[in-house]
């Protein structure tokens, strides 16, 4: 969905049945700092299974990710 779009309820349509939890990504990958953020963490070496980010982090957003690597 293009920015300018966001008001078009149509753009929306394929949300009608988000859970909570749906939602609250949505906001976050829409967020411009949210995804400078973790951009930078995703591009740092990582140990697979490791919790990344720093607990501010987690404080800030609500959200902890988990290394697919």
């Amino acid at each position: 969905m293009s920015r300018s779009g966001w008001a078009d309820p149509a753009a929306y349509e394929h949300m009608r049945d988000y859970e909570a939890s749906e939602f609250a990504a949505e906001y976050l990958i829409r967020n411009d700092a949210f995804a400078a953020e973790a951009d930078l963490l995703t591009s740092a070496m990582i140990t697979p299974g490791e919790l990344i980010g720093p607990p501010d982090f987690a404080g800030r957003w609500g959200a902890r990710f988990h290394s697919c690597r």
